[in-house]
């Protein structure tokens, strides 16, 4: 009986299916748990929806944190107060957009 010598490609392919088993299962389990059934304030919840509202519109929007911001509470601020207003909300817009591109991303993906 001859001993079979396992070589590196091997183990490299052994170690890329073991990689590729997990990455299927984060994958089913994101899934099972969409990103937008995490736990979001009221107001966030809010806010996620107009922004969707803004990308599913066929309108252009040049300025889409302009959109989103509350000008009553916006001209109460401070100078600074506003910089850091518009820095958070276009944070917020940049996250929720990137949410929603995932989001619609695994909808098309179980469509097909």
């Amino acid at each position: 009986m001859r001993k079979k010598v396992k070589g590196k490609l091997y183990f490299l392919a052994r170690d890329a299916k073991s990689r590729m088993r997990n990455f299927n299962k984060e994958r089913s389990i994101f899934e099972q748990v969409p990103y937008a059934k995490m736990c979001f304030s009221a107001k966030e919840q809010e806010l996620y929806e107009r922004v969707c509202k803004m990308l599913d519109s066929d309108q252009i929007i040049i300025n889409p944190i302009k959109e989103l911001m509350d000008h009553k509470y916006y001209n109460s601020l401070s100078i600074e107060g506003r910089q850091k207003y518009i820095s958070d909300l276009s944070e917020k817009y940049k996250e929720y957009k990137l949410r929603y591109e995932r989001e619609h991303e695994l909808k098309n993906v179980s469509s097909i």
